[in-house]
């Protein structure tokens, strides 16, 4: 975990999930507050971006397949229901020096950031 809140003028930690871009393809666990999730990074050659599963880790159910890896866009919006990771997760850069995701940044200077999903 990562304290940047001078840097974002906030007062709290900023959280991240770390990635290795050096490894993909590669799967992990993480858990994100009671569950415990896997992510498996992979790179659309084709394309030139990368992209996440998401599935639950007890019971291999797939939340999401493919999920593309968008500067600064919340990940898996298109999933909402109670399988659903609590936080949000969006992959930004904390210091504004790039303004997208490359093999370069991903996991160094940009992270998939976790925030507090907003109550409706």
């Amino acid at each position: 975990m990562i304290d940047n809140s001078e840097l974002m003028g906030l007062t709290y930690e900023v959280e991240y999930i770390p990635i290795d871009s050096s490894k993909v393809p590669y799967t992990f666990s993480v858990k994100l507050d009671d569950r415990t999730y896997t992510m498996a990074v992979k790179y659309n050659d084709g394309g030139g971006f990368f992209t996440i599963d998401l599935s639950l880790s007890a019971t291999g159910e797939v939340l999401c397949y493919g999920n593309p890896v968008r500067y600064g866009r919340p990940m898996f919006s298109g999933i909402e229901d109670a399988e659903f990771p609590i936080p949000v997760i969006v992959p930004y850069c904390l210091t504004g020096e790039v303004g997208d995701v490359t093999f370069e940044n991903f996991g160094t200077k940009v992270q998939l950031y976790l925030h507090e999903r907003r109550a409706e």
